[in-house]
């Protein structure tokens, strides 16, 4: 679906090097995908606890959002006749993806917005490139933590660490609970990452999107069952009924189509920056969408994770400058 060796080129384009080369320079350009996936999970907080404000039961979400998600995906590869064959070894590392990725953050950030507000939540999910890039380090062969993305990500996780105290007013035990929750989903997604940056790269992106969608709705709609989650299906209301329409089109399938496409093209530390942007963009749809404060601890975790951004991509964007004086310098 996403994420091409080679730029496609059509008839036309075929005709024209100009724009065959613009088209690469589309589909090579790491920050097309990494802007799309954190505009699209950056509007999953708000949602998620419209929601559950809403009354609506987390069990009940996860089969409806991730279900409907896999159908979107499987939908829209037959229409255009891209529906992968997929074989054991795909499958195996699709259903890695699919837990690590998509089932376990997916119950553990809801139950978490449930506890917190989702601005708060947002900004903790800042802790995803710290988790990821540690993991990268033992699970992505050739990809090590390098000492030059530590003051980024000490200043990003610094901002997490400001979103854990819990206000005046604020249940401590509940508010603890929801950022306990929400820190281990990051951890898992972490994980997850490290895991679609070592696979992405060796087996066909389409494929990796439909194993680990059908995965996941196998799984949360199993786990949902002891918990009656399906009961909430009879009293679910419009509005929350289309909020997880939207759940599962864009923050589930886009997002995670864009990530596929980013962990192809690009390292999985680059990759990673989308989980500083998501805290910038879900707290300002907290506070925007839901009417959350503005707090001095929303602002100071949303600026150190920000700041962060810059840090610690800085040593790839070195790397990029190295890599094109290389090539523009002729040889001796």
């Amino acid at each position: 679906m996403f994420g091409h060796e080679a730029p496609i080129v059509g008839k036309r384009l075929a005709d024209s090097p100009r724009a065959a080369r613009r088209w690469h320079g589309v589909t090579h350009n790491p920050w097309i995908p990494i802007a799309i996936a954190s505009l699209a999970w950056g509007s999953a907080p708000a949602a998620t606890k419209a929601v559950l404000v809403n009354g609506v039961s987390p069990f009940t979400i996860f089969p409806l959002k991730q279900a409907g998600g896999a159908l979107m995906v499987i939908a829209a590869l037959a229409l255009v006749g891209r529906l992968p064959r997929i074989d054991i070894a795909t499958l195996r590392a699709g259903v890695v993806i699919g837990i690590f990725n998509m089932t376990v953050p997916t119950i553990l950030f809801t139950l978490g917005f449930e506890r917190i507000p989702a601005s708060i939540g947002a900004v903790i999910v800042g802790i995803i490139p710290l988790t990821t890039i540690l993991f990268t380090h033992w699970v992505v062969p050739g990809e090590r933590f390098r000492l030059g993305r530590t003051p980024g990500l000490l200043l990003g996780l610094f901002g997490v660490a400001i979103m854990g105290w819990a206000p005046v007013g604020q249940a401590s035990s509940r508010w603890i609970l929801g950022v306990a929750l929400t820190t281990l989903g990051a951890a898992c997604a972490g994980l997850g990452g490290a895991f679609t940056r070592r696979f992405a790269v060796r087996y066909q992106n389409r494929s990796l999107i439909v194993v680990q969608f059908i995965t996941s709705a196998v799984l949360l709609s199993l786990i949902s069952i002891p918990f009656d989650g399906y009961a909430g299906y009879l009293t679910i209301d419009a509005a929350s009924l289309w909020l997880i329409v939207y759940m599962a089109a864009v923050p589930t399938v886009i997002s995670f189509a864009a990530f596929m496409w980013a962990s192809r093209i690009a390292t999985a530390a680059r990759a990673a920056l989308i989980g500083y942007m998501v805290p910038v963009l879900g707290a300002l749809g907290g506070v925007a969408l839901l009417s959350e404060p503005v707090t001095l601890q929303l602002i100071v975790g949303v600026v150190a994770v920000a700041v962060g951004i810059v840090f610690s991509d800085r040593p790839d964007r070195e790397d990029d400058r190295r890599r094109a004086a290389a090539r523009t310098t002729p040889p001796c």
